[in-house]
């Protein structure tokens, strides 16, 4: 289908044509009717017959013009070709015609071998009207070729730019046309790509936040009920642990449903946010967590704080799950113009090459990335492990952390 405003010249502009036959085929009536030259009897038989071609042109031509048939052109001037020297042998004058046949010939058909002899029969049959009526010598074929070959190059010259015109609105209409289909096949791609990203982006915060609660709350769950039939006190003190778990986990999944920042960083620094992290990993589990901040930071985008505290809760979620530590150590660090946040256990480690990363170190690499920075894990068998995410600051916190004090390298006893 056209794109609106891509219609064909032709076609809007199609009354111009019936303009044109009327300017010359009412003036040309006029001056046959007038012709006192002509006897009457001829005079009504030129007048009969341009009615009939007038009729012709009603009657074909806008089929001719809307078809792309060339057939129907080319019937509608073989029958003018055959009507046409009647009319001029009667009045010569019947010649101007040709000023609104020929540009129909170039909209009508669209080869040139059949425009052609076409366009060349119309104009023999002037020529012969005309040294039919003056005689056949020297100055009536001047005459007649001067006023033959010179209408006739300028209509092929005409006819060839119209046709030109005609090809290039074409051709731009089907290049709108596929440029169109294109837009709508690209914004269609760009909405699966978002929904696909958004899908994957859902699974990853589903990962760090409600799954690893989950995993908090079994892992409470059965300690609890291991130690109810020995010391139903501490079983108390186990399920008062595992109702806070939960009920962080339920705050956690109504932050995602509502797409707002995880909990731990409503209305609360990062590093406020990591240090409530690892008390409650300590609490949890057991596992001592020490959370050390070097540099200062304000005015830290929303995006990077949440991609380094899920970073922090999965390494802590993988802690607790494999690594068998006792001692893990959490450093956020700002210098240089990068935020690094490091987290290291002093587990039993594994080889990378032999372990292939889930949700959870994908969706690490993949935040990370999407900030413009890096995440990587190292680990050897026995060694530990450590996770290491760097990104870039803003060139705006980059101004801003170039104006403050050099950073306290020693953190403060509260962190």
């Amino acid at each position: 289908m056209a794109a609106r405003g891509t219609v064909d010249f032709g076609s809007r502009y199609r009354v111009g044509w019936h303009v044109l036959v009327g300017a010359v085929a009412v003036p040309l009536a006029a001056a046959i009717g007038a012709n006192a030259s002509i006897a009457l009897g001829q005079r009504l038989l030129a007048l009969a017959t341009l009615a009939v071609i007038v009729a012709w042109y009603a009657l074909v031509a806008p089929l001719a013009m809307e078809n792309r048939d060339e057939r129907w052109g080319a019937t509608y001037f073989a029958v003018l070709a055959v009507a046409f020297p009647f009319l001029l042998a009667i009045a010569p004058l019947s010649g101007a015609l040709l000023f609104a046949l020929c540009p129909q010939l170039f909209v009508m058909v669209a080869r040139w071998r059949i425009r052609l002899p076409l366009l060349l029969l119309l104009y023999a049959e002037l020529a012969w009207a005309m040294l039919a009526r003056a005689g056949v010598g020297r100055y009536a074929v001047a005459m007649t070729g001067v006023t033959v070959l010179v209408p006739m190059t300028v209509t092929i010259l005409a006819g060839a730019y119209l046709t030109g015109i005609r090809e290039q609105n074409r051709k731009r209409a089907e290049l709108i046309d596929e440029l169109t289909r294109t837009r709508a096949a690209l914004e269609r791609a760009g909405h699966e790509a978002g929904v696909h990203a958004e899908r994957e982006r859902l699974a990853a915060e589903i990962h760090d936040t409600l799954a690893q609660g989950f995993t908090s709350i079994l892992m409470l769950a059965q300690a609890a009920r291991t130690t109810l039939p020995r010391d139903t006190a501490a079983a108390d003190g186990q399920l008062d642990i595992l109702e806070k778990t939960a009920r962080e986990n339920l705050a956690e999944a109504r932050s995602l449903i509502a797409a707002l920042a995880p909990v731990d960083l409503t209305g609360r620094s990062l590093a406020d946010a990591l240090d409530r992290l690892a008390a409650r990993h300590t609490r949890d589990t057991g596992t001592r967590v020490e959370v050390s901040i070097v540099g200062k930071r304000s005015n830290a985008p929303t995006g990077t704080d949440i991609a380094l505290l899920r970073t922090a809760q999965e390494a802590l979620a993988n802690v607790g799950k494999h690594a068998d530590a006792t001692t893990v150590q959490i450093e956020l660090r700002h210098e240089d113009g990068h935020l690094t946040l490091t987290v290291t256990d002093d587990g039993q480690g594994f080889d990378p090459a032999t372990i292939c990363g889930g949700y959870g170190l994908l969706g690490i690499r993949t935040r990370a990335a999407g900030l413009g920075g890096t995440g990587n894990v190292q680990s050897s068998p026995g060694q530990g492990t450590t996770v290491r995410v760097e990104l870039p600051l803003a060139p705006a916190e980059q101004a801003a952390y170039s104006l403050q004090p050099v950073p306290d390298l020693n953190p403060t006893p509260d962190h």
